[in-house]
Formats: C-alpha cells, structure tokens, sequence
C-alpha cells in the first residue's frame, strides 16, 4: 500500500509531516494554513531547527511548532510513527482534539458504543470523539482522558504500521469494513494489551468517522503461545526419543510415528502412516495383535512390557518389548500411544533402559494432556469470538429497523434509495420507481381512539404492505404516519398497479384493536419514477412527495402518479 496523505489526515491528524532520509518530503495543507507559513518556508524553518526534530520520538509530551505572526503559539503534542521507510509526526493542538465533532456524532456509532460488548472507539480525523468503558479498561484510562487524543497514540509501535494499512485499505473497501486484525495497545501503566480489532468507516453530514470495536485477547494469546511451545516441547522431545513411539487408531492403524520407529523398520514416515499396525507384524503373531488392541480399546486400559516380532523392510525380524496406554477424550478412546524398544539379543540392557524412560513415557502422556486441555481452552475462547460477532450482526440490525413497526427505519430507506439510484444509472435501460404512502386522516383517527391504537394501525399497516409487495421491493418507515416503498426494475405503470393493490388490500382490511372495535383505513399514495440518466434521488423523492400531494387533494384513498408538467 503507498502511502495516501489524504487517508493520513483522517487517520492520524490533519497536522503532519513526513521526513524520509533526514529530509521533509511533505508538510500537510491544514499545518500550512494553522501555522501561516508557506510550504517552503515552513520545511526550511523546521529543518533549520535541528534541536526541535531530534526530539521527536522521544517521549516529550509536548512540543512548539514555528507560526507565522499573528497566528499564535502552535503547541500540542505529538505522534511518531514509521511506514514503509518514512518517519510520520502528527501533531495535536492543545484544547482542539475533536472540540465540536461529538456533539454531532451519528446516532448509529454511539448505539454501537452502547451495545457493543467489546471496546468500541469512534475516531474523527485522527482523534478518539467517543469511547465507552470497554476500552477505557483497556487501557487503563479514564474516558475524559481518552476523548480528544489521537488514536495512534494508544496504538504500540509494533503495530502502527499494520493499524494504518488496515485503515486505508479499508476506506478503499466497497463496504468500507476493515479486515480483523490482532493488534497491540499500551496502557497508562505501560503494559501490553493485544485486541483483535474489526472496524470500518461511516460517513455523514460530509465527516468520515473511523470505527472501531476491539476484544482483549492477551489470555488467548498468551493459551497460544504456550500451546504453541509444549508442543515443539512435544515434537522434539517426540522425534529426538530414543525410543520408538506411534499413535494406533481403534482400527489398528498407525497415525503417526517418530524417527526412530522409521530407521528401526527401514520404512519412510508415510511408508508407515496410515498402514495398518498388523502389516509390520511377522505373521504368526498378527491374530494375537489385533485380539490384544481390540481388548484394549474395549476396556480402554493399558498393556506393559508385552513382546512381538516386527518384519523390517530389509525382511530382518527383530523383537521389541512395548507399552500401551489408551488416550481418551471426553470419555471416548480415541487413539493408543505405543512406546517400545528392541530387545533383539540384547533384552537385559534394553529392560534396564526402558526403566529408565519409564519417567519419560509418564512425562509424555501429560504433556498429550496438558495440549489437549489447551486445545479445549481454545475452542472456548474462538465460541465467545463467535457469539461477539452473533451480538455485532444484532446491534446493526437494530440500527436499521423501526422499533414501531418492525420495518426499514427512515435512515437506512435513505441509504437504500442512494444505492438504486446509483444502480440505476449504471444499467442500461434501468427504472426506478418510489411509492409514498400517508394514511387519510390519522390526526383525527388518533384523536378519536387515541395514540395507542393509532401505534396498532401503524403495525397491521406494515404487515399489508410486507404481504402486498415483492420480496425485492424494499420499505421503510417514512416517518409518523407515512411509509415508503422502493420498487427497483418497475416502470410507472407497473408502480400505480402495486399503488391500487395496496389500496384496495387496506381499504378491505378491518383494522382491529383486540376489544372487539375495528374501523376502516384507507391511505393516499403517489408514484414517481426516474430512469437512467434521467433525475436523482432528490427529484424521485419530490415526483412521489407531490403525487402525494394530488392524492390527498382528490378526495383521499386513491393512487396518483406524478406528471410533468408541460
């Protein structure tokens, strides 16, 4: 990924400079204009002030930038952070973080901080404008202490660069959601905290927002890295043994084994693997093996110090003694760990020897048990990132509902019709149409039976419209007592038959209050329509806002399409 200046502002600070190679290769617009200076004027005074640069990166909290006179101090504090060979500060003016962008937050973000069951961060142009007690743990920072400082600063060096790749490539991303990736945060107190972060941009009222959801996952890293080490422990100690091992299936085949079962046989690993243990039995004892490994997983015991003849590759027979022991899990025999030794013409030494190993064998039966206890630890952790994501999906279905009605609220009808619209214009011969519902004379209706059965109109309204349209068709709640229909692919005539149907559905339907009242409903609809290259969302939405108009000038309970006028 280059590097993207116009994403460095959103994510860092609008304040930057980039010096690669002891030289400033940019100074940010916005720096310019708060400082007053012209571009190489600035770069000169900055560069000619060694003293202040070489202080960069070294812990200072706040640093004074050179202005123009009559611009006033700049002093703040200040981010360093390397990418792709180049040294990025960012600076903060003291006092002026995010002043004025979370009073204008969009209701969706902060539901997600309400809800959400992680650390959730809402980021402005660089700056934390909204967090919630999840990530003030985190970090071991109090809320006020967090809102207004720069994101990155809570990122750790270690994971800067990763952080503001996933940023920029998520901006880029047609749905503009992050991949989740694991990074580390620092905390007041300096320890090391590592999330796995998913996140994503929203745009409104023109202002990109960066959100961010985290969990803690430093325990599972931490299971991680310890299962990761007992089993190299494992694997070495494993292959190094100078003795053989392998794993026997309930079916008496061989799943896995050492190198020394490899050079004691002549046979290669998946020479072995995946053969039945019987076929490197001499065979007169090959009944009596699968009779004892039948017993043994049917009483899902152990067999020691028992003997047999191996048939090598070379066709030598040797005699080797051997241990079994059943492993379990979950109360179900799942494989046996044979552990043995060739005693051919030499079983006194190699008797002393297996005693020896004895501590050994007892040493690898718990490691297998302490991996498999890891393991489960593990899945429990990946189930609880499972149901997260369960509650996320929820939570952004919340956030596009009509709590009334059960129906698309009027902020994601809005997002819907953009997407159509675009769509539109980018298919040949492609229609839409827009249908806008108001039910006749609800002011007097709620007036006469009141709010609450007027709330119950509004939900038996929403069931006739999801039983009279197509699955395709898109609606929404309009607000109060207006409801909205997108009809995608439908020319005009085709949208006042879907109007006349849902008229004479609710003009037939009795609307019941459950105490034996039901009245009679009518709405007034008007149709518009745009086609490609022909109009936008805001002219679509006025076609069917005046047909409307028309309908409720007619005498009510009637469809109109908007017409131009000659």
């Amino acid at each position: 990924m280059e590097l993207d200046l116009a994403r460095l502002e959103d994510v860092l600070s609008p304040y930057i400079v980039l010096r690669k190679s002891d030289d400033l290769v940019h100074v940010s617009q916005p720096l310019l204009a708060r400082t007053g200076c012209a571009k190489e004027n600035l770069r000169s005074l900055l560069e000619s002030r060694v003293a202040l640069l070489d202080t960069f990166g070294t812990g200072r909290e706040t640093v004074s930038l050179p202005t123009d006179i009559g611009k006033g101090d700049f002093s703040g504090s200040y981010t360093c952070t390397a990418f792709d060979g180049t040294e990025i500060f960012a600076f903060s003016e003291k006092a002026n973080g995010s002043a004025g962008h979370d009073q204008f937050l969009p209701e969706v973000l902060v539901t997600m901080s309400l809800f959400s069951t992680g650390a959730c961060l809402i980021v402005g142009k660089g700056h934390v404008i909204h967090t919630n007690e999840g990530f003030s743990n985190l970090v071991n920072t109090p809320v006020q202490d967090i809102v207004g400082r720069q994101v990155i600063s809570f990122i750790s060096r270690q994971s800067r660069e990763e952080f503001i790749r996933a940023c920029g490539q998520s901006f880029g991303d047609p749905d503009r959601i992050a991949q989740p990736i694991e990074i580390m945060l620092t905390s007041s107190s300096g320890r090391r905290v590592f999330v796995s972060m998913i996140g994503g941009w929203f745009k409104d009222r023109d202002m990109d927002y960066l959100w961010m959801v985290m969990s803690d996952i430093t325990e599972n890293r931490g299971l991680r890295k310890r299962l990761k080490d007992e089993e190299q422990k494992f694997s070495d100690l494993y292959d190094l043994s100078p003795i053989g091992l392998l794993y026997v299936s309930p079916r008496g085949v061989v799943t896995s084994c050492n190198e020394f079962v490899c050079k004691l046989m002549g046979y290669g690993k998946e020479e072995i693997n995946g053969s039945s243990f019987t076929k490197f039995v001499v065979p007169r004892e090959e009944e009596r093996l699968r009779e004892e490994f039948r017993a043994l997983f049917r009483e899902g015991s152990s067999m020691h110090r028992r003997e047999c003849m191996l048939r090598t590759k070379s066709g030598d027979d040797i005699t080797i003694e051997y241990n079994v022991k059943v492993i379990t899990r979950k109360n179900r025999s799942v494989q046996a760990l044979m552990v043995f030794s060739d005693v051919t013409d030499k079983k006194g030494l190699e008797m002393e020897l297996l005693e020896k190993n004895a501590e050994m064998e007892k040493t690898l039966w718990e490691m297998a048990e302490v991996k498999d206890a890891l393991e489960a630890r593990a899945g429990e952790l990946n189930r609880a990132t499972e149901e997260l994501k369960v509650l996320n999906e929820k939570l952004n279905q919340l956030s596009i509902t009509d709590g009334l009605t059960q129906i698309f609220n009027h902020r994601h009808f809005q997002d819907r019709l953009s997407e159509e619209v675009e769509r539109v214009h980018r298919s040949k011969g492609g229609v839409l149409s827009l249908l806008i519902l108001d039910i006749d004379d609800f002011k007097h209706f709620n007036d006469t039976y009141g709010h609450q059965c007027g709330d119950i109109v509004l939900k038996q309204l929403a069931g006739i419209l999801k039983g009279t349209v197509r699955a395709v068709d898109i609606i929404a709640r309009y607000g109060g007592e207006e409801f909205a229909v997108i009809l995608p692919d439908t020319e005009t005539p085709g949208a006042a038959l879907v109007g006349e149907r849902i008229c004479q559905s609710v003009r037939s339907t009795p609307f019941s209050f459950g105490d034996g009242t039901s009245v009679k409903v009518t709405v007034s609809i008007g149709v518009g329509s745009i086609t490609q290259g022909h109009g936008e969302k805001s002219e679509l939405i006025r076609k069917a806002d005046n047909a409307l108009y028309a309908a409720k000038a007619k005498w009510k309970d009637r469809v109109e399409v908007w017409e131009e006028e000659a």
